[in-house]
C-alpha cells in the first residue's frame, strides 16, 4: 500500500532521519491522528496533481537551478498534500470542502519558501478553477514583487509567446480561464472591496499590524473555500502582526484554542542553547540545511 507523503514524512521523523523541533513534530502527530478522525476525509487527488505540476512544469529562474524543474523535498510534498487533501463536510454547502483556510509557514531564510509558493500559485494559474483572483501580498511592495515575479518567470517558461497566459504592469492572468494574480502591499490604495479566493502574505514579520491581512481576509469572506497562506521568517518587530499570529498559532497547536481550519507549520528550534551546542539541531528551522560534515563528505565523493 502506497503511503501518503504525510505518513512518509512522519516515519522519517520517527526514525531520526529527519530532525524537526517540538512544535512541528506536535503538529505532524496531530495530523496523523486526524487521518483516522471520521470528521475528516483525506483526498489527495488535487494535491498530487498539483505536486506533479510543480515538479514538472515549474522551471526555476535563479542559478544554480536556472531552467531546471523543481525537486520538492519530502516536507514540501507533505505540506502541500496536507493543505489540499484534508476535507471536512460542510452542511451549508452540502459537500466535502477543504478543511484548512488559514496556513502559517514559519521557516528560516534561504529555504525556498517563496519559490515553493510561486509554484503553488503557478499551478493555480494553469490548472486551477476558472474565475479565481489570487493576491501576492507583503508589507513592502518589493517583497510582494519577488513572489509575483517568480510566478511570472515560471509562467513564461512554458508559455513564452503568451498564448494562454499574459502579464501586464498590474496582473498576471490566464485569459482562457479568467484567473488573475495581482500584488498588494502596505502602499496599495483601496485594499478593501476586492473579491479574492487566495492570498499569499510573504514575510509577514515586517508588518507592524494586521491591516493587509485583515483586508485579505475580508475580501475572501464570501468564498466557500478561501485560502490564506502566511509564509514568513522570524522578525524583529515587537508586538507586530506576526507576534500576535504566532501566539494564536501556538494556542491552536497545543489545543488551547479549537480551530480546525488553521494549520500551523512551524520550523522552530527548541531552545537557544541547542543552536550553539548542536549543529545538527539547525535542521529544525532549516529543512534544506546541510551540515559541514555532510558537505565535506559530498566534496570527497565528488
Amino acid at each position: 500500500m502506497i503511503k501518503f507523503y504525510l505518513e512518509q514524512y512522519y516515519e522519517e521523523i520517527k526514525s531520526g532521519n529527519i530532525i524537526v523541533g517540538l512544535e512541528l513534530k506536535t503538529e505532524i502527530q496531530k495530523l496523523i491522528k486526524d487521518l483516522k478522525d471520521p470528521r475528516y476525509k483525506y483526498d489527495t487527488e488535487e494535491a498530487h496533481l498539483r505536486i506533479d505540476f510543480m515538479e514538472n512544469l515549474c522551471l526555476q529562474s535563479k542559478r544554480p537551478f536556472y531552467n531546471m524543474p523543481m525537486e520538492l523535498l519530502l516536507w514540501e510534498k507533505a505540506f502541500i498534500e496536507v493543505i489540499y487533501s484534508f476535507k471536512v463536510y460542510d452542511k451549508e454547502l452540502n459537500r466535502w470542502a477543504r478543511r484548512f483556510q488559514n496556513v502559517l509557514l514559519l521557516i528560516a531564510r534561504k529555504n525556498g519558501k517563496t519559490t515553493l509558493m510561486a509554484a503553488d500559485a503557478h499551478a493555480d494559474l494553469r490548472i486551477g478553477e476558472g474565475g479565481m483572483d489570487i493576491v501576492c501580498a507583503s508589507n513592502d511592495d518589493k517583497q510582494a514583487s519577488l513572489l509575483w515575479n517568480e510566478i511570472d518567470n515560471m509562467r513564461k517558461r512554458i508559455d513564452p509567446h503568451s498564448k494562454v497566459t499574459h502579464k501586464n504592469m498590474s496582473e498576471i492572468c490566464n485569459t482562457q480561464k479568467n484567473i488573475t494574480i495581482f500584488k498588494m502591499s502596505g502602499k496599495t490604495q483601496n485594499k478593501d472591496g476586492r473579491n479574492i479566493d487566495k492570498m499569499y502574505m510573504d514575510e509577514s514579520h515586517d508588518a507592524p499590524n494586521d491591516e493587509i491581512a485583515e483586508a485579505g481576509q475580508k475580501s475572501m469572506s464570501t468564498k466557500d473555500e478561501p485560502l490564506f497562506i502566511n509564509l514568513t521568517t522570524e522578525g524583529f518587530i515587537n508586538d507586530g502582526y506576526l507576534d500576535n499570529e504566532l501566539k494564536y498559532a501556538r494556542e491552536v497547536l497545543f489545543d488551547e484554542t479549537d480551530d480546525i481550519h488553521y494549520l500551523p507549520w512551524l520550523f522552530t528550534q527548541d531552545s537557544e542553547e541547542e543552536i550553539w551546542q548542536d549543529e545538527k539541531s539547525w535542521y529544525k528551522s532549516n529543512p534544506r540545511f546541510r551540515s559541514s560534515q555532510e558537505m565535506e563528505i559530498t566534496t570527497i565523493r565528488n
